[in-house]
C-alpha cells in the first residue's frame, strides 16, 4: 500500500491504492479449478457416451453444456494467470480486466450453447419425434453425472464470492445438477411409462435455465467493462458521505468503478472551505471513505475557495 500527494498551487491530489496489482492469484483457487475440468472431462466423455448408446436429446444437450463448461473454466484459468502479472507504464491497472473478459466469453458461449438445445428440442418437438430411448442406460449416466457434479460444486462452492469466473463456473455446475436431476426424473418416466416425449421436454428447461445463468453472469461483466458503478454502492449515499464531512463546500466529477472482482475505485473533486486545503484534510477523508466503503482505490481532488476548473464532459 502507498499514498502519493502532490501539491501544486490551486489543488491537492491524494491517491491511495491498494490493488496488489503483482500478488498473483491463490494456488489454492487455480487448483480448484484444475480438479473441476478435470471432472467435466470425465463427466463429458460418460455423458457423450451414454447419449449414443441410449439416444437421449437431453444427454447429448447435457454433454455439449459440459464442453462448454470445459472451455470457460480453462479461459477462467488463463485470464487469472495473465491478471497476476505486473502492471505496465500502458496497461497501469494490470491485467485485473482479463478476468472480466473471460466472463464475457464464457457467458457468450453459454447462450450459443443454449440456443442449440432450445433449437433441436423444437425442432424433434415439431416432428413428433417417437425416437424410442433406453431408460437404463440414461438412468445410469445420469446418476454418475449427478455425482460429479456435487463434488464439483462441493469444490467451487467456499470460492463463489471470491472471483466472478469461479461465479460463472459455479453456475455451470449448479446448472449441470438441475441437469442430472431432470435427467434422472425423464429416465424413470421412460422406464416405467415410457414417456419418450420428456426427454424434449427436460432438454428445453435445461437450456432455459442455462441461458438465465448466463445472463447473469453477461451482465455483470458487461456493467464492469462500462465502468457502472458497482450494485453493492449507492452513488447517493456516497456523494452525502463527502458532502456531510467537515470542512467540505461542495463536490463534483465523482465516479465509482470496479476494476475487477472486488475491487473497486472512487474519483471525486471536493470543494473545501479555508483553511482545510491540507494533506491531512485529503488523507483522513480517503481513510474514512475507504473504512465506510470498502474502497480499493481512492483519488481526491481537494480544491480550495475560488477555484475554477475547466469543464470535464463526464
Amino acid at each position: 500500500m502507498s499514498d502519493d500527494c502532490s501539491h501544486g498551487q490551486h489543488h491537492y491530489h491524494h491517491h491511495h491504492h491498494h490493488l496488489g496489482l503483482a500478488e498473483g492469484i491463490p494456488q489454492s483457487y487455480i487448483v480448484k479449478l484444475q480438479w473441476v475440468v478435470g471432472l467435466a472431462i470425465l463427466y463429458l466423455v460418460m455423458q457423450t457416451i451414454g447419449s449414443y448408446l441410449s439416444g437421449s436429446l437431453a444427454l447429448l444437450a447435457d454433454a455439449g453444456h459440459k464442453l462448454a463448461d470445459i472451455a470457460a473454466i480453462s479461459l477462467a484459468l488463463f485470464a487469472s494467470w495473465f491478471s497476476s502479472l505486473a502492471s505496465s507504464p500502458r496497461k497501469t491497472f494490470g491485467y485485473y480486466r482479463m478476468e472480466i473478459l473471460a466472463a464475457l466469453i464464457n457467458a457468450t458461449g453459454l447462450v450459443f450453447i443454449a440456443v442449440v438445445i432450445l433449437w433441436q428440442a423444437y425442432e424433434r418437438a415439431m416432428r413428433h419425434s417417437s425416437v424410442e430411448i433406453e431408460g437404463g442406460m440414461m438412468l445410469a449416466a445420469s446418476l454418475v453425472g449427478l455425482l460429479i457434479n456435487c463434488i464439483s460444486a462441493k469444490i467451487l462452492y467456499p470460492e463463489r464470492e471470491a472471483n466472478l469466473n469461479v461465479k460463472g463456473a459455479l453456475f455451470h455446475v449448479l446448472t449441470d445438477i438441475l441437469n442430472s436431476l431432470g435427467e434422472i426424473v425423464t429416465a424413470a418416466g421412460i422406464l416405467l411409462f415410457r414417456f419418450y416425449w420428456l426427454d424434449t421436454a427436460i432438454s428445453a428447461i435445461i437450456a432455459t435455465l442455462v441461458l438465465y445463468n448466463a445472463s447473469r453472469v453477461f451482465g455483470e461483466a458487461v456493467n464492469i467493462l462500462m465502468e457502472s458503478a458497482p450494485k453493492r454502492l449507492h452513488m447517493a449515499k456516497v456523494r452525502d458521505f463527502i458532502l456531510r464531512y467537515p470542512n467540505v463546500d461542495d463536490l463534483h466529477d465523482l465516479h465509482i468503478w470496479t476494476i475487477t472482482t472486488g475491487k473497486d475505485a472512487l474519483l471525486a473533486h471536493v470543494k473545501v472551505k479555508d483553511g482545510a486545503f491540507t494533506h491531512e484534510m485529503a488523507r483522513s477523508l480517503e481513510k474514512e471513505l475507504r473504512d465506510a466503503f470498502n474502497l480499493c482505490h481512492i483519488t481526491i481532488q481537494l480544491e480550495p475557495p475560488g477555484f475554477e476548473e475547466s469543464d470535464i464532459p463526464f
